[in-house]
């Protein structure tokens, strides 16, 4: 009964979610104070190369709002915190391992490896938990900026959902 409440209330909150995330992007983007107002708040969420772009963390409420409106509940949990984990595995790997690289192997073997071990603890086929860590992997190296961060979790939910021999949620 609890689960079922949560989902339900779940639907509404991310729509909040991408309504705060597009109100404080447009603002952000079409005024330096309003910018400068949300980075001394936000500390250090932008990166300078954000400035005149949408930002990580918008494109990242969005991409989970979407894997929760495309996917059933088990699975878009699943994606959802797949990119949660993943994605910043990938940074923190490829930052230190990577030469360099914005999109590294070392980065991208992070990402899938992270990717299995929450798909593990979600109680995914081991099958179904391989195809989705790779498609993870493959998903975060989106070569345009804040791309992995819709592509994540859209790419692990379909592959959880959509391929026959996967079903495991």
């Amino acid at each position: 009964m609890a689960v079922a409440a949560g989902t339900a209330a779940a639907t509404p909150a991310f729509a909040v979610l991408v309504a705060v995330a597009a109100a404080a992007e447009t603002t952000r983007l079409a005024s330096p104070r309003a910018a400068a107002l949300l980075g001394r708040l936000a500390g250090h969420v932008f990166r300078p190369s954000e400035a005149r772009h949408p930002s990580g963390a918008g494109t990242l409420a969005l991409g989970y709002a979407l894997a929760w409106w495309l996917f059933p509940p088990a699975v878009a949990e699943a994606a959802i915190v797949v990119t949660a984990v993943a994605d910043p595995a990938a940074a923190l790997v490829g930052s230190r391992f990577g030469h360099g690289n914005a999109k590294s192997l070392p980065g991208s073997l992070a990402c899938a490896a992270a990717a299995a071990l929450v798909l593990a603890a979600f109680h995914v086929r081991p099958a179904a938990l391989a195809v989705a860590a790779v498609g993870a992997a493959v998903a975060e190296r989106a070569p345009w900026r804040g791309t992995d961060n819709l592509a994540v979790p859209l790419a692990v939910g379909a592959l959880l959902r959509w391929l026959p021999w996967t079903h495991a949620l």
